[in-house]
């Protein structure tokens, strides 16, 4: 099974407790490292600057990951995040942003019976090139983050509702938001009535992630609540909803069974919190054993 996923790949400078630390990032580079871990074949197709850190590149090949479909360009530098934490809240900023990515830059017809995953982060896959990805791909998993932010002037990043998440939504197969990003766009309603109204828009299953809480999965006739799968402890939650929606689309597509996919998910986001980055992404194998108990405890409401 091959997966092509479009989104910049990103640079985080990451500022917790005083300390400053820079990590490769962005919905594509965790959704790729997931879906090696699922038997799946991963193809990034993104835009990064003559900046980007060589050692980056090198690790993306050398894990397996196909990297014919990134473009540097010569104008503009790779898309920078600052992410600065304090206990439970993050402040974001973006630092600089890379290329739109095309329709031209995509491989539509090698697209034909695989997964597209839409890692949007700040706008840069317009619905135009989602609506032609959705044409070919046998299965189109979108997040809507993207799509949901605006730069102040001071770059900070806030969340600001648009016709485009509402528009990507009506062309995916699956469609993922935070809690957060899920209100912004359709007001302050329980997290369930989010899902629902998600599959209304015209998404056939929409995913509503809220952290240690759980999740809630909605398809046009089922509702469902997913536990989260125990971590033993919390390190990093960045890239959980990336990794949630990567497992989910890869799991569905093999088995067509939204609770057995949900548990993968829940399992896989609950390994990756343990450490920081993706170091503590696991193999499938290895998640058996967590989601075989969320697959026991997902309530049908």
């Amino acid at each position: 099974m091959d997966v092509f996923l479009l989104g910049h790949l990103v640079v985080d400078i990451i500022v917790r407790k005083g300390n400053v630390r820079r990590n490769l990032g962005g919905t594509v580079t965790y959704g790729a490292m997931a879906a090696l871990r699922h038997r799946a074949r991963p193809h990034i197709i993104s835009k990064i600057g003559i900046d980007f850190p060589d050692e980056y590149f090198l690790f993306l090949s050398r894990s397996g990951v196909d990297t014919t479909y990134i473009t540097v360009s010569k104008d503009l530098p790779t898309t920078k995040f600052k992410l600065i934490y304090e206990d439970s809240d993050r402040t974001l900023y973006l630092l600089s942003r890379c290329e739109d990515i095309l329709s031209s830059d995509v491989p539509l017809e090698k697209l034909k019976g695989n997964i597209a995953i839409i890692g949007t982060l700040i706008g840069e896959v317009s619905p135009g090139v989602v609506q032609e990805v959705s044409e070919k791909a046998a299965l189109v998993a979108s997040d809507l983050q993207g799509y949901l932010r605006r730069v102040t002037p001071d770059r900070r990043v806030i969340l600001s509702s648009s016709r485009e998440a509402s528009l990507v939504a009506s062309l995916s197969d699956i469609v993922h938001a935070e809690i957060s990003e899920g209100k912004t766009l359709l007001g302050d309603l329980p997290p369930e009535i989010i899902a629902k109204k998600l599959v209304e828009l015209g998404a056939g299953v929409a995913l509503v992630t809220l952290g240690e809480i759980g999740a809630y999965i909605a398809t046009s006739n089922k509702t469902f609540f997913v536990p989260p799968a125990e971590s033993s402890r919390v390190v990093d939650r960045t890239g959980a909803g990336d990794v949630f929606t990567t497992v989910f689309a890869i799991e569905y597509q093999r088995s067509g069974d939204i609770k057995e996919a949900a548990s993968y998910a829940s399992a896989a986001t609950s390994y990756l919190v343990e450490k920081p980055g993706i170091d503590g992404l696991k193999n499938r194998w290895e998640l058996a054993g967590r989601a075989e108990k969320v697959l026991m405890n997902i309530k049908e409401l």
